[in-house]
């Protein structure tokens, strides 16, 4: 009985050590870094968190504004209502500082320890910039699109308010959803478990952060724009007039978001 009992120890081991190669097909990839891409991993939660922070901010100031029918100018960047600008660029607790103290807590460079992608610059590792200046910049861009009647001076009507207010929500969950799908992607890659360079945007190679964004049920952009769709384009008199005809469906929202995301993603995961 000991006998056969350490032979399937033996054959379960053995079987155990060819999973390991199989899930290894590729060479694991040293540059960067485990430390490195630790530091690309927390930027891009930092980032992505973010976003949702400042979006955070300026619908609160928006549904505030909404109660007076106006005025809404303060909403918007450069967020001249106090409480919105405190919200965002607060030197301790807005949400840019907290994610340059995240940046920084997992990038720059300590004794022993080389946290800093070469590809990162110093001001990246050190300070966070410009990596927070940009998504505060090109989130403050999407904040007049989405609540387009506000920024024309108008106040919406109850649909078109929860229009607006559900398409913030579910593209600021996209974000996250898009970061995890190429995070995940980029963690197998640099572990040999799929080949290099296979999570590039916009359309990266490996099948399963493929179907991770574009799986027509259950892929980030199916299920983002189908968010919006079930307030806005499904609703009768939701979709603000403003939106126009080129984003009055949840798939040009997608589309819209998606851009400006991938155009980004190459510069926080340079390393992999």
């Amino acid at each position: 009985m000991k006998a056969r009992f350490g032979l399937a120890v033996i054959v379960a081991a053995g079987m155990s050590l060819a999973a390991e190669r199989a899930l290894a097909q590729f060479p694991p990839i040293t540059d960067p870094t485990k430390d490195e891409a630790k530091c690309e991993t927390s930027t891009g939660k930092a980032l992505t968190k973010q976003v949702g922070s400042i979006s955070k901010c300026a619908s609160k100031c928006i549904t505030t504004a909404r109660k007076t029918s106006g005025p809404y100018g303060g909403c918007f960047s450069p967020y001249a209502d106090p409480t919105t600008n405190s919200c965002i660029n607060d030197p301790l607790k807005g949400a840019k500082a907290k994610a340059a103290a995240s940046i920084v807590k997992a990038c720059m460079d300590v004794p022993g320890k080389d946290k800093c992608p070469e590809c990162y610059s110093a001001s990246n590792c050190n300070t966070g910039s410009p990596f927070v200046d940009t998504t505060a910049t090109l989130t403050g861009l999407q904040g007049p699109n989405v609540y387009c009647t506000e920024n024309g001076g108008g106040t919406p009507t109850k649909e078109e308010g929860k229009c607006e207010d559900g398409l913030s929500k579910s593209l600021t969950k996209f974000v996250g959803a898009l970061s995890k799908c190429y995070q995940k992607c980029n963690q197998n890659m640099l572990k040999g478990k799929i080949a290099p360079n296979s999570c590039d945007p916009p359309s990266p190679s490996d099948p399963a952060t493929n179907a991770c964004i574009f799986d027509p049920l259950k892929g980030a952009e199916a299920k983002t724009a189908a968010a919006i769709d079930k307030v806005c384009a499904n609703v009768a008199g939701a979709v603000p007039p403003c939106y126009g005809t080129g984003l009055d469906s949840g798939q040009e929202w997608v589309n819209l978001a998606e851009g400006a995301i991938d155009g980004n993603i190459p510069n926080i995961a340079c390393g992999g």
